[in-house]
């Protein structure tokens, strides 16, 4: 366990400086991502945050982690879920892994109470997907239904609409 980076997530967060002192240190990275995955509050939505934050597209660090990272999200609350979702988005997915997913998202995206933002990076993968598999627009107009978008503020709805638009 490595309590300087646990130090480094308490109180306001300088992202340039955990980002400095990760650089070349491979054990404290993988400690991050392993934290991330838990349920420790606020630490773990927080490393997560900074994992997000400081990774590259496709980053070859998480690889191995990924089907993990994904499996733990749902177990996650709402503001840890955004960031998982956001940090497993910006990765190349298997083919297994993106079906597996889609699953969380759609799970997500169904819960109609959970916070607007966690469902809105739930959405974006769910749209992505269907433009990749034609046949989920079906499932798409089901999602997209009132009953579903009710509790989305008024710029989700219309990012929402704009990106529907792009695949009918």
């Amino acid at each position: 366990m490595s309590a300087k980076v646990l130090q480094l997530l308490e109180g306001r967060i300088d992202r340039e400086k955990i980002k400095i002192y990760l650089e070349g240190e491979v054990e404290e990275f993988d400690f991050l991502v392993s934290h991330m995955q838990k349920s420790e509050k606020p630490s773990s939505w927080r490393a997560a945050w900074v994992v997000h934050h400081i990774m590259k597209k496709n980053d070859s660090r998480l690889q191995k982690d990924l089907h993990q990272i994904i499996k733990n999200i749902s177990d996650k609350d709402d503001g840890h879920q955004r960031e998982l979702l956001k940090i497993v988005r910006k990765m190349k997915l298997s083919e297994k892994d993106e079906g597996y997913f889609f699953d969380v998202c759609v799970n997500l995206w169904e819960e109609v109470h959970k916070k607007p933002a966690t469902r809105y990076y739930a959405g974006l993968f769910i749209i992505e997907m269907s433009k990749k598999y034609p046949d989920i627009k079906n499932e798409l107009k089901h999602l997209t239904t009132e009953y579903y978008t009710q509790t989305l503020s008024t710029g989700i709805k219309r990012i929402f609409d704009r990106e529907l638009s792009k695949i009918n």
